[in-house]
């Protein structure tokens, strides 16, 4: 299936009640400066997935750090929580931000803040990361990033759209 990676982070009315991963971060904080909220749109205009990124300094190991380390000038995108309305498409919106931020070398590093689950880990590892640390209520999965040299910062042009949005309330 053609999927298409939209930043949704302007519509919160297609995100903010379905995150079961962490579903105590409001709209606020998954819309804050630097961070961003992706939809991954079907050819017949559903979605299909979701992430939420943050782009941060450090590798966070949970969720304050990950407040504390963001940053518009961070060189880690972290997606901090996926969830998947269909079957396989989880699978899909982690790969189409990866080859995303390669092909555009908007990153040095894509490292996840994942729950310390054993469905975080088989998905994770399934898809081509590799565990870099476990933490008392996370683990950080880290995917390879290749780098593509004379491209534009995709991430930094799309991040700066959401200086644009209203952070809507909780």
């Amino acid at each position: 299936m053609n999927y298409t990676l939209e930043n949704v982070t302007c519509d919160p009315e297609l995100w903010k009640s379905g995150d079961p991963v962490r579903p105590e971060l409001g709209v606020g904080f998954k819309s804050a400066p630097g961070r961003t909220v992706y939809g991954l749109k079907t050819e017949g205009g559903s979605y299909a997935a979701f992430c939420c990124v943050a782009r941060t300094t450090h590798v966070p190991k949970d969720i304050m750090e990950l407040s504390n380390y963001t940053s518009m000038t961070g060189d880690i995108l972290v997606p901090y929580t996926v969830w998947s309305l269909q079957k396989g498409a989880g699978r899909a919106i982690i790969k189409q931000l990866i080859d995303t931020v390669s092909k555009n070398s908007s990153a040095q590093r894509v490292v996840t803040l994942s729950p310390l689950t054993e469905m975080a880990r088989k998905f994770h590892l399934r898809n081509g990361a590799s565990e870099i640390s476990r933490n008392i209520v996370t683990a950080n999965f880290e995917y390879p990033v290749t780098k593509v040299q004379g491209s534009d910062d995709w991430y930094q042009s799309t991040a700066a759209q959401d200086w644009n949005c209203v952070a809507h309330g909780d």
